[in-house]
């Protein structure tokens, strides 16, 4: 019991929309960040309001009062309503199940909080499962700021606020402006009364803000009080939105239809004739709470969070779309057939964003400006590609593929907008104010923490790659449409002279990480593991066994990678402190998820011919086993960015990132294959030989 309460207590659930919007919390509901919330509101434009942090919830019945909510104060935590809570569970959505003290089943609440998907709006809904009516009063928490941002202590005080309510038959309907923000919220709950009331909660205090460095102090204010009765098996629902609720019925009706086909709990509380056993039938022993087939579709749920206005939101709460991670996660996604559609939208839309040959690697959000500090996420780009007109086998879209792709590549051979070049041996080489230009690209003082200036290797195998795919899709869209087609010499030419180059990173037993000229700098960091892993091979497969061999030794843990060797003497064990501190660590020895799908992608690579089918699954389960049970018992409802590079267990950074969650669902995806015998290769790996093609 006490291991369950640690692990969910611990860790966030989740929920978003298409459009970006979110709500986030802890297990105990207790608010540790200040983007913790009930409705964080984004627009198309992925810019977001922190709108309702919470509610005041006090439960009265026969003269004795209990409080839902708890709020963190500097010096101590008030109410105190995570002690009446019996338990949480964060998936499907997260639910909360609470009780008098001692807990009993004569009084049972349980409380859901689900999201729409199309509009900024959230619900809260509240069931009685004891024995005895209850009356609630309830004060929401409003904000009402940029999510970034905090009230100061003190700046609510005085502040003018528009307010509005009305009281119904059906319930109560109110709506708040923040005139000096713009900003708006609506709100309806069920069979309620209403009135005016205005009170501040001064100095709420967030502690994995200040941990991190951060301002961690800040105030909500409250400006209504609801008030219900609710009899034994009854529910009501209080709505919170950005825009008026028009029809709260039909909206309530859409948001549950959401969430009614996903799997719950096997010891989720139901509504029983008989309630006197409830909390003995709950599983509070850290038993598995969903069987295999229930976790994966729970999993695919997790991997559509990060779906937004067909984009995807790199991680939450603190990041838009990214151009790389967004590449990466349609690589994981492009493996299913019923994604498809969902690719080529999102492909179209960056595609369209193209600038001098290269996509954007940050959108615009937040009012940030977008950037094209990025060369990988091109190349990335260009292998989806070739991977999803495998998928299609359509003339038209192998066509304009390639022609796109000529641009691309062209764009980067004759480049002279951006700091990085080709080199006279095929290799792109990253100037030193471009150092910060792959996926380990953070900068302290404009300068790049881990530098990977020179020819960095997994930038140049993903170069290899484009060219090869160029090439192969020009075969087959002269197979397909019977025509003569010859790839532009200029490009196609470099595919030799780049993987001749490449063999210069080959240094005592494993890939440098990047060469200065010919030199090359041994740091045993992932990045070779994601060169091995694409589609063409590029070295002959035992340096390849050897590369894998030392990076299972010195890289690998059960939470992912760690992003440089212990027995580096630069390799930070934790990541945790200060803004500073923790950049320092970032790319310098933190365990990333998502670097387990290359390392299963070389894995398979290396053992495809010589495992069985059943074998292979077997061995990429030992590598997801973690985060499967973490799932499958309800600890966790996404996957973080990082966990510390020595002793990893808790999560760090982002607690839902879209690169982590996308690599354990596609490793999923592919053993679901391997154990089924269905197994689809349109992207197969493919190994090196030549292709010959044509120019339209």
């Amino acid at each position: 019991m006490n291991n369950y309460f640690m692990e969910t207590h611990h860790h966030e659930w989740i929920l978003t929309n298409k459009l970006g919007s979110y709500a986030l919390g802890t297990g105990n509901l207790i608010n540790q960040r200040k983007y913790h919330g009930l409705l964080i509101a984004s627009d198309k434009q992925f810019q977001r309001q922190h709108l309702v942090a919470g509610i005041e919830e006090r439960v009265e019945h026969r003269g004795q009062t209990l409080h839902l909510d708890s709020n963190n104060y500097s010096n101590c935590i008030h109410p105190e309503g995570f002690l009446h809570l019996v338990k949480p569970w964060l998936r499907p959505f997260p639910t909360f199940l609470y009780s008098a003290l001692p807990h009993q089943n004569h009084i049972l609440i349980r409380k859901e909080i689900k999201m729409d998907e199309a509009g900024n709006s959230v619900m809260v809904k509240y069931t009685n499962l004891g024995h005895h009516k209850l009356h609630f009063t309830l004060h929401p928490k409003f904000t009402m700021v940029p999510h970034h941002e905090l009230n100061p202590p003190g700046s609510l005080d005085h502040e003018h606020f528009e307010s509005f309510y009305e009281n119904t038959e059906e319930g109560c309907e109110f709506s708040c402006v923040r005139p000096s923000r713009g900003l708006k919220v609506f709100g309806y709950l069920q069979g309620a009364s209403l009135k005016e009331n205005r009170f501040c909660y001064h100095n709420v205090f967030y502690p994995w803000e200040v941990m991190s460095g951060y301002e961690g102090i800040g105030d909500q204010i409250s400006l209504f009080e609801l008030n219900f009765e609710l009899c034994v098996g009854e529910s009501k629902i209080l709505v919170f939105s950005d825009s008026p609720i028009v029809n709260p019925e039909k909206l309530i009706e859409r948001i549950e239809k959401r969430y009614a086909k996903l799997p719950k709990p096997k010891d989720f509380p139901q509504n029983p004739d008989v309630n006197d056993d409830l909390i003995e039938s709950l599983d509070l022993y850290d038993n598995l709470l969903y069987s295999h087939e229930e976790y994966l579709k729970l999993l695919e749920f997790a991997l559509r969070d990060f779906v937004s206005n067909d984009d995807i939101v790199a991680g939450y709460p603190y990041y838009g779309p990214w151009g790389r991670d967004t590449m990466i996660v349609l690589n994981a996604l492009i493996h299913n057939r019923k994604n498809l559609a969902l690719v080529e939208r999102i492909l179209e839309k960056y595609r369209h964003q193209l600038r001098d040959g290269l996509i954007p690697n940050m959108q615009a959000e937040s009012g940030r400006e977008a950037n094209f500090d990025s060369i990988d996420a091109t190349l990335w780009y260009v292998i989806l590609l070739w991977k999803l007109g495998k998928y299609k086998q359509d003339k038209a879209f192998w066509k304009e593929s390639i022609q796109l792709i000529e641009e691309v590549l062209k764009g980067i051979l004759t480049n002279e907008k951006y700091p990085f070049y080709v080199r006279a041996d095929g290799l792109i080489e990253l100037k030193e104010e471009f150092a910060h230009a792959t996926w380990m690209d953070v900068r302290m003082d404009g300068n790049a923490v881990t530098p990977r200036n020179g020819a960095p290797v997994e930038i140049n195998a993903l170069w290899y790659n484009a060219i090869c795919c160029y090439e192969a899709m020009c075969n087959e869209y002269r197979k397909l449409a019977k025509i003569r087609y010859t790839p532009i010499e200029q490009i196609s030419g470099l595919r030799e002279p780049i993987r001749h180059a490449f063999q210069k990173f080959w240094n005592n037993g494993y890939l440098a990480d990047r060469l200065i000229g010919d030199e090359p700098v041994n740091e045993v960091r992932p990045n070779a593991v994601i060169a091995l892993s694409l589609p063409w091979e590029i070295i002959d497969r035992d340096k390849m066994r050897q590369v894998w061999e030392k990076a299972r030794l010195e890289l690998y843990t059960p939470y992912g990678l760690r992003t440089l060797s212990p027995l580096d003497h630069r390799f930070r064990k934790k990541y945790y402190g200060t803004q500073h501190e923790r950049d320092l660590a970032y790319h310098n020895g933190s365990v990333w998820a998502w670097l387990l799908g290359p390392y299963c992608g070389l894995f398979l690579k290396l053992n495809r011919d010589e495992l069985s089918p059943a074998q292979l699954a077997d061995e990429l389960s030992s590598h997801v086993q973690g985060f499967r049970q973490s799932f499958t018992k309800g600890h966790i409802a996404s996957l973080a960015q990082v966990w510390d590079g020595d002793n990893p267990h808790f999560p760090k950074g982002a607690p839902a990132m879209a690169i982590s969650v996308a690599a354990l669902y596609n490793i999923e995806t592919y053993i679901q294959s391997l154990r089924s015998g269905k197994i689809e290769k349109p992207g197969k790996p493919v190994r090196r030989k030549a292709v010959k093609r044509t120019k339209p």
